[in-house]
């Protein structure tokens, strides 16, 4: 009887886990929050994020003018983030769609692409972008027509 009731129990078990038997977790205890329209709030960092990258392929100052220009129409400080707050979205654990690929970011982030410029300089002529395919950031010589996405972020107001 002792048995049978054990392959019971993993009978139920299994058949939870195949029916979606991970609930989503309680909005507590997800890292991602919604903190606006098209906002989400990082409890990690206590960093505001855009939930979703600009959409379309940008040179390395049109991606700083592009955060700066939602900060001018929303009244809020947003900017290109350092490469090490791009690197602290990246989930190995995590793969979403973006353009092509597929992102290791949690799904409360929308990119386009995997590849996402930071404000972060190597030397005077090389920005820093993140991949997140890879979980790599890259540095490569600025020059005309290089381009990547956005993702903008700012602090939380005080």
């Amino acid at each position: 009887m002792r048995r049978r009731l054990t392959w019971i129990a993993l009978l139920v078990a299994a058949s939870a886990c195949s029916a979606g038997g991970n609930p989503e977790p309680p909005a507590s205890a997800r890292r991602f929050t919604e903190a606006g329209e098209d906002i989400v709030r990082d409890s990690r960092t206590g960093l505001l994020w855009t939930a979703r990258d600009a959409g379309r392929e940008l040179e390395w100052n049109a991606a700083q003018l592009h955060c700066r220009d939602l900060a001018l129409a929303a009244g809020a400080s947003w900017r290109l983030p350092s490469i090490e707050e791009l690197a602290a979205l990246y989930e190995e654990s995590q793969r979403q769609p973006c353009g092509d690929g597929t992102c290791r970011v949690d799904a409360a982030i929308d990119l386009t692409s995997p590849y996402q410029w930071s404000a972060s300089a190597r030397g005077e002529s090389r920005r820093v972008y993140f991949d997140f395919l890879h979980g790599s950031e890259l540095a490569p010589l600025l020059r005309p027509g290089l381009t990547r996405r956005a993702l903008c972020t700012r602090a939380e107001p005080p």
